[in-house]
This record gives C-alpha cells, sequence and structure tokens, in this order.
C-alpha cells in the first residue's frame, strides 16, 4: 500500500491559444517537407511528416486530459503508473510563468531518461522540499524537443 504524502490534478499539458495563422503556417511547413521528401524520393520521410502533421493537428485541437498526480513514500504516481524512487536518479522543477511548470525527473531507465509531470496550481516549493527528502535536486536544461515544442507553440 502507497501512502499518499501530496496530490494534486492538473492537465496532462498547457494549453496556448493558436490563431488562425498558426494552421496555415503548420500546413505550409508541412506541404514544403513533403515536397522535399518527394523531390528526395524519400517516402519514409514522407509518411513521418504526415503523421507528425496529423499528430500536431490532433493535439492542437484536443482539450488536455485531467491527470492525477500523487507523491507517496514509495514513489511518484501518475494515474495508475508508479514511478518507484528506487528507479529515479534525481529532480528538477521548471518554472517559466505563466504556462510552464512542470516536475522533471531524471530516471535511470535508458529508454525513458525524463519524465516530465505538470505540477498545475500546486505549491512548487512545497513539492520541491518533499521530494528532495527521497531524492537529490540536480538542475537539468530543457530538451531540444521541449523547446521546439514551445517555439511551435505548445
Amino acid at each position: 500500500m502507497h501512502d499518499t504524502l501530496m496530490s494534486w490534478e492538473a492537465p496532462e499539458y498547457s494549453v496556448r491559444k493558436k490563431s488562425t495563422d498558426w494552421y496555415w503556417w503548420v500546413g505550409l511547413f508541412a506541404v514544403i517537407l513533403l515536397g522535399f521528401a518527394l523531390w528526395q524520393r524519400s517516402f519514409l520521410f514522407g509518411v513521418f511528416v504526415a503523421i507528425a502533421w496529423f499528430t500536431m493537428m490532433l493535439y492542437a485541437v484536443r482539450p488536455p486530459k485531467i491527470i492525477r498526480i500523487s507523491i507517496t513514500n514509495q514513489g511518484v504516481m501518475v494515474e495508475d503508473a508508479l514511478h518507484p524512487w528506487t528507479t529515479i536518479k534525481s529532480f528538477w522543477i521548471f518554472h517559466r510563468p505563466p504556462l510552464i511548470k512542470d516536475l522533471s525527473l531524471e530516471s535511470k531507465k535508458t529508454f525513458m531518461p525524463y519524465i516530465k509531470i505538470p505540477l498545475g496550481e500546486t505549491d512548487a516549493l512545497a513539492v520541491k522540499k518533499l521530494i528532495s527528502t527521497f531524492i537529490p535536486e540536480v538542475e537539468q536544461k530543457e530538451s531540444i524537443a521541449d523547446n521546439l515544442s514551445h517555439l511551435a507553440g505548445f
């Protein structure tokens, strides 16, 4: 059994309002990349561009699901998935108001090195104080994928 020390709910990702121009620019960029794929005769790249465009459009119009997060004596629970303290090296809290307030866990797993968890309206200092009793706080840099997603409006 897991003793819940702190819990909160948060949207799975932050929502940024997207203008009509945003959709046009993303569509134009996708068409240019598809043209490049055709010119290079790269079927695989063309399929990748189409899937990426479709996924971006899906996430642009879909409202985020509200997820439940808990800090327990065993680890961090996101919905029904437990991330045990024994599999986590360190943590860091990214806080760039107004949209970004995430808990980032550095995992010992090779295929999932970082786990980003939204903090929502939760007090980041309280989360930091509680988690630091289990694992060390080590500064992390945002990944290229994170920076590109912020640039793209996600």
